[in-house]
């Protein structure tokens, strides 16, 4: 028991040691891939977390003032280096000089038991310093517009959702602004993920990739976008129905995502249905893709698919969805069932993410059987794979309007028998 005892302090050196190398390690090899000199690397790296910790450890002995001393060392050492690049005239950011600041205080965190937050930033800090040329890239390809809708998302997230209280009032004691606040985060960041994954790799990758990270942003403007597109270059018709299809495929895992995060115990009910629909759209996707399976350059075109992330946008859709849940409890209660598949058939239209995550809220709340939940959620999804149907049909070339409708009709009929199987069951 005494050997455990007095080797204790041995396994934090260790992890100490091993944040410092994780570190040390990434500016190594940025160094061996640029060619480029700098004053730390693995070694370097590894030995100030050491310092740090072992500071950190005579602090109970000694007090503060080892810990102290070896710090200020170590940031007057960095601080000389940087200058003796100033001397030297190299054109050096200070990147590598604030991760040495930062690892002795992780080595010091090992020692003062707060290894696993240690161990965390260690991990977030290599990471930090690993993703510069992606980050380059996504601020090289992002505007003005996209810089203050990031802006505005840090402001309804940071600012104004801690600011709202978490309770319930109004008409049928439905209405939680927290809550409310917190799904349009919830909505806005999906949509940002595949903005975000568009700027990172281009549109111009493909017309599928293009489809699959439209919708996250949104199934209905990317499937606007692509059927325009047709017209003036029916020749592309195919491989736009592909994307049509694919940004379509997208929207029934995002629905079982939001319904997962609210009120896990509807996804059972919502599931066959929505993977029967997930499955007919690839699998419709495979058999174009079989019949067309190249990319010339002309098909690579990117398409303009706008940042989703805007302070009025947020706004409406709050607006939106504490309306919707109001009309859906309020047709709850006046019709029963019909009323509620009534609101979700007309939302279903133009969004399903607004319905979903409004019944979702209202069964997690035992305000609404789960059953009649689910048959909206599904019924907005059919609805919306409907409208799309349309909306390719009035905007679309001949080749698309034709390869569309039958592909949807055919994704819509599974739905429907697996929803009849499911609910009618029940």
């Amino acid at each position: 028991m005494s050997n455990l005892i007095n080797l204790e302090p041995w396994w934090r050196f260790a992890v100490a040691l091993l944040i410092g190398a994780l570190i040390g390690l990434e500016r190594e090899f940025v160094q061996q891939r640029t060619g480029e000199e700098d004053f730390a690397g693995i070694r370097t790296f590894s030995l100030m977390s050491l310092l740090g910790a072992i500071g950190a450890y005579l602090v109970e002995d000694f007090g503060m003032l080892p810990f102290l001393a070896a710090y200020i060392g170590i940031i007057l050492l960095v601080w000389a280096s940087y200058l003796g690049e100033i001397v030297r005239k190299h054109e050096e950011g200070i990147t590598t000089e604030v991760a040495a600041i930062i690892v002795p205080l992780l080595g010091a965190m090992v020692i003062w038991d707060e290894f696993e937050i240690a161990s965390a930033l260690g991990v977030m800090t290599a990471l930090v310093l690993a993703v510069k040329p992606t980050l380059r890239t996504l601020t090289s390809r992002m505007s003005a517009k996209d810089l203050r809708a990031i802006l505005e998302f840090l402001l309804i997230t940071a600012v104004v959702l801690p600011l709202l209280p978490n309770r319930n009032f109004g008409p049928f004691n439905v209405v939680n602004p927290y809550q409310i606040w917190l799904l349009v985060i919830l909505v806005s960041g999906i949509g940002f993920f595949g903005y975000v994954l568009i700027k990172l790799l281009g549109a111009e990758q493909g017309v599928g990739v293009t489809g699959i990270l439209g919708g996250l942003v949104s199934s209905t403007a990317t499937t606007v976008s692509f059927s325009g597109r047709s017209k003036g270059n029916p020749e592309l018709s195919s491989i736009l129905a592909q994307g049509i299809l694919l940004t379509s495929s997208v929207m029934f895992p995002r629905i079982m995502i939001e319904v997962a995060i609210i009120y896990t115990p509807l996804l059972r009910v919502i599931a066959i249905p929505m993977l029967a629909m997930l499955c007919a759209n690839l699998g419709l996707v495979f058999f174009l893709r079989r019949r067309r399976n190249t990319l010339d350059a002309e098909e690579r075109k990117p398409v303009e698919v706008s940042n989703p992330l805007r302070l009025p946008t947020a706004i409406t859709f709050a607006l939106a969805f504490v309306l919707i849940l109001i009309v859906v409890q309020w047709a709850n209660e006046a019709f029963g069932e019909a009323g509620v598949y009534v609101a979700s058939a007309l939302s279903g239209v133009t969004d399903v993410d607004a319905i979903t995550l409004s019944v979702s809220e209202l069964a997690s709340n035992s305000q609404m059987e789960s059953q009649v939940a689910g048959f909206a959620v599904v019924l907005a999804a059919l609805v919306n794979t409907a409208a799309k149907a349309v909306m390719a049909w009035s905007l679309g070339s001949k080749e698309l309007r034709r390869t569309i409708v039958r592909a949807f009709g055919i994704v819509m009929l599974i739905g429907l028998v697996s929803s009849l199987l499911i609910f009618v069951g029940a």
